[in-house]
């Protein structure tokens, strides 16, 4: 029976640790030859066990807790519907309940009409569930189609979300990640980058939510989920998602029935695949502070990436192989085989350097 552990990484290292403890102990009393065939996966688990627990190092010194304890004005972009929940429905629950004023802003709908008005409906009946009205939600169409590239098309985006922020006034922007998880996702980031000022005093934070990119410094859950792999098969790891550099993770403290709230919002979703995001995704909201100083091309160098290495190793190797033993994208969502590169998305816009 395969064991499934959602948001719990110290109890994956521990089965890890265990594993690798009974195959020492195998090496030490077991007759020879049978030891000997045994001591190389001894080392093995070891060395598993002990990248597992330096990446349980890396969350307790990343990741800190965050209170949303007053009402704030608070503006979620997100280019579709079930991100906004992902990334800050505790949140919008909280923010609700204190007496703030919340804004959902969507940017990108299914380019296919039923679907769209399907998802539409499904992101009213979830923040329903959560206190916030329809009329708090703007369904708009401003992001190129998924696989194009459009600068005029973002410049005029870029336009629009000034007036939505103006209009709105916001003391809070919560916004996906620039990880380079998908493209449009990374295309927020861009707009928003673009056109705040020094002049904006409201706070701005990115959530993430999926990406490629793997590091044994930054994305510890990743770490802790492929180590995992390892185990015969028999456990797998479901960690939330990881930020992509040394910015504090902010876990915003929800009470459990606001954790159960947000799990009935996600369950909603029925066409994005409503259990698999009540099991995956019920997490505690996780924010990353923007970093105004920070205007980067791409989210990280794909070169030199694992996401690079996988794709080395399918040429060499059958993919389907590749693919048990490397698993995850093999880059940006619609942008296949490499990563988010922002000065080709806006074309001749501002200069965001390296």
């Amino acid at each position: 029976m395969k064991v499934r552990l959602f948001f719990a990484p110290a109890r994956a290292v521990a089965l890890l640790g265990t594993f690798a403890l009974l195959l020492c102990a195998a090496t030490v009393f077991l007759a020879q030859p049978l030891c000997l065939f045994l001591l190389p996966f001894a080392a093995f688990y070891l060395g598993l066990f002990a990248l597992s627990a330096w990446a349980l190092g890396r969350i307790i010194a990343l990741e800190h807790w965050m209170d949303w304890d007053k009402p704030h004005r608070l503006l979620i972009l997100a280019p579709h519907e079930d991100d906004c929940v992902i990334a800050a429905g505790g949140i919008g629950i909280r923010n609700h309940a204190l007496g703030g004023a919340t804004r959902i802003v969507y940017l990108a709908p299914d380019p296919l009409p039923t679907m769209a008005a399907t998802r539409a409906e499904e992101a009213r009946a979830a923040w329903g569930n959560g206190g916030v009205a329809p009329a708090s939600l703007m369904h708009l169409d401003l992001l190129p189609p998924l696989r194009q590239r459009d600068p005029h098309r973002l410049r005029l985006a870029a336009t629009r979300l000034r007036s939505i922020i103006d209009e709105f006034s916001p003391t809070v922007l919560v916004m996906p990640m620039f990880e380079g998880g998908h493209i449009h996702h990374d295309m927020v980031v861009g707009l928003i980058g673009s056109i705040v000022t020094a002049e904006d005093r409201f706070e701005i934070f990115e959530a993430p939510e999926y990406s490629p990119y793997v590091s044994l410094q930054y994305t510890p859950h990743r770490v802790i989920a492929l180590c995992t792999r390892w185990l015969l098969g028999l456990v797998s790891y479901y960690g939330p998602p990881d930020g992509i550099d040394g910015r504090p993770v902010l876990k915003v403290r929800l009470r459990p029935d606001e954790i159960e709230r947000k799990r009935g919002m996600l369950g909603a979703f029925v066409s994005q695949n409503a259990g698999s995001l009540m099991e995956t995704r019920c997490y505690p909201d996780r924010l990353v502070r923007w970093d105004r100083t920070r205007r980067h091309r791409r989210p990280f160098e794909f070169r030199v990436s694992y996401a690079a290495f996988a794709l080395a190793a399918q040429r060499l190797l059958p993919a389907a192989l590749v693919g048990r033993l490397l698993p995850g994208e093999r880059g940006t969502i619609g942008r296949d085989g490499s990563v988010t590169d922002l000065d080709d998305e806006f074309g001749t816009g501002p200069d965001r350097g390296q």
